[in-house]
């Protein structure tokens, strides 16, 4: 612009001096009308530059979010499929722990028409005392919290789940915990004590006067079973709504 003004100055050549100041204002408004479309021009050239660049890094941007998104969301069914399995061996061993410790009721209820050998009842006393416990892989939610990378899943239903299915593996995490605690300082010292752990043993009872029969009225040992009983059906409900959560939430994750 200024090699323009200059050279129209040596065209129209130097202006009087008494009549300077009008003339230099008249010439850049004269300037100002002549190049104003082209100012026009380059503005909307560089602002169309600016929002196309800002478009290709959005667009890039967008498609790096899109594939670490189906990383995680591929990561997430795998540990969901983990946990299920997880789930279905706690199931399974409990419900074998619960029916152990039903067919110790029958025998209390009726010792003549339930009899137990001395073998059955020392199996069936070392199966109370499992502890078939489920855990969870969370380590790539626990990822996706800590890396604010939350937002990736854009799926409000499916973070939804995610948050559900996480708080109730904890839950079951903290009952296991308190399970543990209750049957080690509260279970086990008494079994350990009337009864042998060694498979090889024929007889289970080691100093229980009576015998067999006469555990059908001692009312530590009914107490006792019944507390290991009731601790496993609350944990067996438990993994029964995990195990509802972890496959719709499997579901979601593959759909």
């Amino acid at each position: 612009m200024e090699e323009r003004m200059k050279e129209m100055e040596k065209k129209e050549g130097p202006p009087p001096a008494a009549a300077k100041p009008p003339h230099k204002k008249n010439r850049i408004l004269h300037l100002l009308g002549e190049m104003w479309p082209a100012y026009l021009i380059e503005v909307v050239v560089i602002i169309v530059g600016i929002t196309i660049t800002l478009a290709l890094e959005e667009w890039r941007d967008s498609g790096k979010e899109k594939e670490l998104e189906k990383v995680y969301l591929a990561n997430l069914a795998a540990d969901i499929e983990s946990d299920l399995q997880s789930l279905h061996y706690a199931a399974s061993n409990t419900d074998t722990l619960i029916a152990r410790g039903e067919e110790i009721h029958e025998f209390e209820k009726d010792p003549e028409g339930h009899a137990l050998t001395g073998t059955r009842l020392n199996q069936d006393v070392r199966k109370l005392l499992d502890r078939p416990n489920f855990l969870s892989h969370d380590a790539t939610f626990s990822d996706l919290k800590s890396s604010g990378n939350l937002h990736l899943l854009k799926d409000i239903r499916l973070k939804g789940l995610l948050f559900s299915y996480y708080s109730k593996a904890e839950n079951i995490h903290r009952i296991q915990e308190a399970e543990q605690q209750a049957t080690i300082n509260l279970i086990a010292g008494y079994f350990l004590k009337w009864f042998s752990m060694d498979p090889s043993l024929e007889a289970p009872i080691l100093q229980n006067p009576g015998g067999i029969k006469a555990l059908a009225g001692n009312v530590e040992f009914r107490n006792q079973v019944g507390a290991r009983v009731a601790m496993r059906q609350e944990l067996r409900e438990q993994y029964a709504d995990a195990d509802k959560l972890a496959t719709t939430l499997l579901e979601q994750l593959k759909h």
